[in-house]
């Protein structure tokens, strides 16, 4: 039984794990994210290292921040690591580690772990669109990631939504939602309640009420655009926000009255996976690299 190693990078922290070639994680851990390039070499290291010292380990898979060349490992935008800005990760991996290593975009990754053992097993071709505080999103078409000519398919926070133009990041993200919530409620920042909390108070809050279906509708028309451009057979939606029920029978109701909808309706549906899925699919495709031989996926 091959083991792997799955990183998945964010912002604030790194996550990773032990994950055998079926996909069950057998340990796991996190560690906030370095503020400098030398620190995130020397944890990273650290952390393959202790792992190797309890598991025989085939390979590594990390998911990551930005836009990312799977073939040359350029990173040419890491997000929000600035530091590792157009840094070639098969370099900076291949000088911590001498086992095979497969980086790839973190909403590629974590469509990829939904294909695997998640809400995407059931389909083929399918989009998923994570909701945090940005948008992303990663696009499998007959079972392979589509990643576009520039390795930046599935950049949906960028589609204008707004009555002025607004990007799905400024107007249909969680933190869109957060603020629209908190103007609503005329609260500081530190005392709102959490998601949930908001979903339940809409109920008997006339303002928030408003604040919620506004932005549900914004959400909604780039739900809308996504589907029209890809004709997937499903869309997942990903991050913490997913698992309010309240947002999908919101987002039916406006994608209800936009002229094509009965024709172009699919399943929009919970990610399951979870913070795991990113890890998960960079395992795959470390399984599916070290399978044929070279780094890149595909």
């Amino acid at each position: 039984m091959q083991l792997f190693i799955g990183f998945d990078v964010g912002g604030t922290h790194i996550k990773h794990g032990v994950i055998d070639e079926n996909g069950n994680e057998l340990a796991s851990g996190e560690y906030d994210t370095p503020e400098d390039e030398q620190s995130f070499r020397q944890q990273w290291q650290a952390v393959v290292e202790e792992h190797q010292q309890k598991h025989d380990i085939a390979a590594i898979g990390v998911s990551f921040p930005g836009h990312i060349n799977p073939h040359t490992g350029q990173a040419a935008k890491a997000g929000s690591l600035a530091y590792l800005d157009n840094v070639n990760l098969h370099d900076l991996f291949g000088d911590l580690t001498d086992l095979p290593v497969t980086a790839e975009n973190d909403a590629n990754c974590a469509a990829l772990g939904e294909r695997w053992r998640g809400a995407g097993q059931d389909y083929d071709s399918f989009v998923c669109i994570t909701i945090g505080t940005a948008i992303g999103g990663g696009i499998v078409v007959e079972g392979d990631l589509y990643r576009g000519s520039h390795y930046r398919a599935g950049e949906f926070g960028v589609i204008p939504v707004g009555p002025e133009g607004e990007g799905m990041h400024e107007v249909a993200s969680t933190s869109a939602l957060m603020k629209a919530c908190r103007r609503a409620l005329a609260l500081p920042e530190e005392e709102m309640p959490d998601g949930e909390a908001l979903f339940e108070r809409m109920e008997s809050d006339v303002h928030l009420r408003e604040a919620i279906e506004k932005w549900a509708h914004m959400l909604s028309r780039g739900v809308y655009s996504v589907i029209s451009m890809f004709d997937p057979q499903a869309v997942l939606i990903g991050g913490g926000i997913s698992e309010q029920k309240k947002i999908y029978t919101l987002m039916d109701k406006y994608l209800q009255r936009f002229e094509e909808w009965e024709a172009l309706k699919v399943p929009i549906l919970p990610c399951k996976l979870g913070n795991q899925a990113g890890r998960l699919g960079a395992v795959w495709l470390a399984k599916q690299a070290l399978k044929h031989g070279h780094r890149a996926p595909c």
